[in-house]
């Protein structure tokens, strides 16, 4: 298995800050982290800007919250991290589609990038691709608030 997002994470900022004190640690013998799925970490630009981040980590956890491999429902995580007229819409396109509102499909992502794309004043949007095993790929386009890093729209890309 590989190496969840937040390991590497951790392993970067770990990996920063002895460089910055420079000092070296070992890792213990056998000591490895598993993923929580089987499926492949995201990607993700090193120096993600706080929108980006965002968008990662609540897409994160809402997948593994849909593959029941944390305590939180797909819904609890909606809460915490969309607004509550964005939460309402995505019920309604759910009940009108029969699919996931937030994968926008029955099946779930393999894997997905994120990345900042444009700015208005107080807000982000971030683009996020998202990929299936089968190759099948799709782009959704995320909009969130600078002051409190909710997620306030989610739209799928516009046909180029």
């Amino acid at each position: 298995m590989l190496p969840t997002p937040r390991f590497r994470t951790a392993v970067v900022g770990a990996t920063v800050l002895l460089a910055a004190g420079g000092g070296l640690a070992a890792t213990p013998a056998g000591a490895v982290a598993r993923s929580p799925s089987d499926t492949p970490p995201i990607s993700q630009a090193v120096r993600a800007g706080p929108a980006e981040t965002q968008v990662n980590t609540f897409f994160e956890e809402y997948r593994l919250a849909v593959l029941g491999e944390i305590d939180d429902s797909p819904r609890a995580v909606r809460q915490k991290y969309l607004g509550p007229a964005l939460n309402l819409a995505l019920d309604t396109w759910a009940a009108r589609s029969g699919v996931d509102p937030v994968f926008r499909t029955r099946s779930i992502p393999t894997s997905w990038s994120v990345r900042e794309v444009g700015a208005a004043p107080g807000y982000a949007s971030v683009r996020l691709g998202e990929s299936w095993g089968d190759g099948t790929t799709r782009e959704v386009r995320y909009t969130v608030r600078i002051a409190d890093r909710r997620i306030t729209g989610l739209d799928d890309e516009p046909a180029r």
